[in-house]
């Protein structure tokens, strides 16, 4: 099967810090949130329903195996007396956070439901992904095999990129060093283990005053195995490292998880 480069790509989305829980055992999952940002919660399946109250003052949206979970702030007029038990409003009304109540959620998937306590603090947006080994290898191999060999590619890197997992991916933070020299620095953050495939985030700083133009095969050298896709991602509408910046790298390779040596035995030709 022949490699496939992948040019970059021009999502819009910024990839953000992670939490991540592996194999959840407890009953309910406790995390703190921001109570003024939109948060989200990352499951290793499609999430096919979900249950809160609404009284509790809490949004949510969902897309594929993803939550965007929001408090909704209250707005408090302020007022002034104009006569015996008569008020008009002064100003614009103030927005406030701090008011948001703990609210416990629900995710139903194929095969668990997951709930969830949320805690909303004063905090920055939080990211929850949720690892769970249970996950089912013949969901996984569906994920990874049902659509063209292009398709599947672009799909893993365009998930990662937006910052979620492929299904029932296994993600592991590295955050380690891989290469540095005077004009960049490149950290590998983080892996993602399939059964076919695995996957891995680098971030490509620009440590000078010129825009450099990235090549994917100087990082094929980064890979354990032979790459099957590299992706390169700069979040600007001139593909161009610009300087001092950061650049996101997609590294796709075979073989993942499995019983046979690290090469899912099925589905794809070794």
């Amino acid at each position: 099967m022949k490699k496939v480069i992948l040019s970059a790509l021009t999502l819009s989305t910024s990839l953000f810090a992670i939490n991540v829980i592996d194999n959840p055992s407890s009953d309910i999952i406790n995390i703190n949130v921001s109570n003024s940002s939109v948060n989200r919660i990352v499951l290793p399946t499609q999430i096919l329903d979900v249950a809160y109250s609404k009284e509790k003052g809490i949004d949510i949206k969902i897309s594929g195996n993803q939550a965007f979970i929001k408090f909704l702030p209250i707005q408090k007029e302020r007022v002034r007396s104009v006569g015996k038990d008569r008020y008009e409003p002064v100003g614009e009304p103030e927005i406030v956070y701090d008011k948001a109540k703990g609210s416990e959620v629900f995710f139903v998937t194929a095969n668990r439901t997951y709930s969830f306590a949320l805690n909303p603090k004063n905090m920055d947006a939080e990211t929850v992904i949720i690892n769970d080994f249970s996950a089912q290898k013949d969901e996984i191999l569906k994920y990874e095999s049902d659509d063209p060999y292009m398709s599947t590619m672009a799909k893993i890197t365009e998930s990662i990129l937006k910052g979620g997992v492929p299904q029932g991916y296994k993600i592991k933070k590295i955050n380690k060093v891989a290469s540095s020299d005077k004009t960049l620095t490149t950290i590998e953050l983080t892996n993602y283990d399939g059964l076919l495939y695995k996957a891995t985030l680098l971030e490509v700083e620009n440590k000078t005053d010129k825009a450099i133009r990235l090549n994917p095969k100087d990082y094929i050298s980064i890979a354990k195995e032979a790459p099957k896709a590299i992706s390169i991602y700069y979040n600007n509408e001139v593909n161009h490292l610009l300087p001092y910046s950061k650049a996101q790298i997609i590294i796709i390779t075979k073989g993942g998880r499995n019983t046979n040596g690290g090469v899912f035995d099925g589905g794809m030709p070794k």
